[in-house]
């Protein structure tokens, strides 16, 4: 940020001249920093997703306040600035300014960390689907993957074509029979998808351990951050999403995530529960969805990574 930004939200959100910012963290879509005041709690500042509206941003600051005192977990809680306001603009971006939840990031590389998550995830699951009239505005304001919200295999390789990284990915995938093929086959996966459209609910969208916060002092999991991507959808999305990255580091790391999912919700109301075997079976229909969204969420930003998104290319090859 430069000065004049930081002058401006200071202004915005009542903040004093002297708060000291720091870079705190950077996602494919957003940026946070750190404020520290003097006398007082630090904050943290976001700035959105630059393809998200108003109202949608708006719609997510809804669906937190819900969760709030719901879940049994910390979630970012948006502070008002001057008129009330929860969002400014400036220089074309919007900012928010939340409380800082205490907390650390767990070691990816644990077993225990990933059993922990799947276990998180559960009981986050079945409080939402409990609840999940409560967030019925979602399903317009916030919809799920479709064939009619993801963007065409014609569009994305527009969209890359006009990107620097395209410079140095294959030929191969900046052809239209690639994208006609990728076309088919997330077709053919999101009708297999199909049989889940009863088990829709609010879901957070990009879960894993990477965006959960523990307590320093007994490890317990304390908050779930990094709720840009909910929205009313498939709860398998969150199971699926994050295995292949665990499965990355480690294979057995994305096993104990999913063993102690369905673990987690045995015995519940929620309506996965009892078809574990079914979930497990659709899981490679999910991660091909999910990955062709996520690598519409780097074209869409213009993030010019060439090794990534040849590696998601190749996923969809």
């Amino acid at each position: 940020m430069n000065k004049q930004e930081i002058k401006l939200l200071d202004e915005a959100f009542a903040l004093p001249e002297n708060t000291r910012w720091s870079s705190f963290g950077e996602g494919h879509a957003n940026e946070t920093w750190l404020g520290e005041i003097d006398g007082e709690e630090p904050v943290v500042l976001r700035r959105h997703n630059p393809n998200r509206t108003e109202e949608q941003i708006l719609s997510e600051f809804k669906c937190l306040d819900l969760l709030h005192d719901m879940i049994g977990y910390e979630v970012p809680k948006a502070l008002y600035g001057v008129n009330q306001e929860r969002l400014t603009e400036v220089e074309g971006a919007y900012y928010s300014v939340f409380e800082l939840i205490e907390g650390e990031t767990p070691p990816l590389d644990k077993t225990e960390t990933c059993s922990q998550s799947g276990q998180a995830l559960a009981n986050l699951h079945i409080k939402l689907w409990e609840e999940r009239d409560a967030f019925r505005f979602a399903e317009e304001g916030r919809p799920g993957v479709s064939k009619e919200t993801l963007k065409s295999g014609s569009d994305l390789l527009a969209a890359l074509s006009e990107m620097e990284a395209s410079k140095n990915i294959d030929s191969k995938y900046l052809s239209t029979a690639y994208w006609a093929e990728v076309e088919k086959a997330l077709d053919e996966a999101l009708g297999k998808l199909g049989n889940l459209n009863e088990t829709k609910h609010l879901i957070h969208g990009d879960f894993g351990p990477p965006n959960t916060l523990i307590s320093e002092n007994s490890g317990e999991l304390v908050g779930v951050l990094d709720w840009d991507e909910c929205r009313w959808d498939l709860p398998v999305y969150d199971v699926a999403g994050v295995y292949p990255f665990l499965c990355e580091i480690d294979k057995s790391l994305g096993e104990a995530f999913v063993d102690a999912y369905f673990a987690g919700l045995k015995g519940s109301s929620h309506p996965l529960a009892t078809r574990e075997s079914e979930i497990r079976a659709l899981m490679a229909a999910v991660q091909y969805v999910a990955t062709y969204k996520e690598f519409e969420l780097m074209v869409e930003n213009h993030l010019d990574e060439p090794e990534y998104l040849a590696q998601l290319l190749e996923q969809l090859a």
